[in-house]
């Protein structure tokens, strides 16, 4: 298999486990919506959020230039893992700052339930 075909396996790979961080931050806003109200929801789904979109900036820089030399490689590794850091800081002071009713445990659960998908999508897809 040349290279174009590995990077469709990793735009793939990259595209299930950012469907499968929305599915589950989907499926736990609306059980939170059923037991807590829609305040609670929202905090959850802002939680999903501050899961996904870090790990979705991740990939798309991934995506961009999948292959290089090992030196390129570390580059990108540690400038995605900066993003994804810097991303998730910024989502989360804004939801502190920004959201009055916030309901901080729900938005915990959330993304932790997120970052559960994350690595065991790393080990699966691996």
């Amino acid at each position: 298999m040349g290279s174009f075909g590995r990077s469709k396996s990793v735009q793939a790979a990259i595209g299930r486990l950012i469907g499968i961080q929305v599915l589950v931050t989907a499926v736990a806003s609306l059980m939170v919506l059923g037991v807590s109200g829609v305040s609670a929801a929202w905090s959850a789904a802002i939680g999903g959020a501050i899961g996904v979109v870090p790990s979705a900036a991740y990939g798309a820089l991934l995506i961009r230039k999948p292959f290089g030399s090992p030196r390129a490689l570390l580059q990108r590794q540690y400038l995605g893992e900066f993003c994804k850091l810097a991303l998730t800081l910024i989502m989360f002071g804004a939801s502190f700052a920004w959201v009055k009713e916030l309901s901080v445990p729900h938005l915990f659960a959330t993304y932790m339930l997120t970052l559960a998908v994350y690595w065991a999508a790393l080990l699966i897809f691996a």
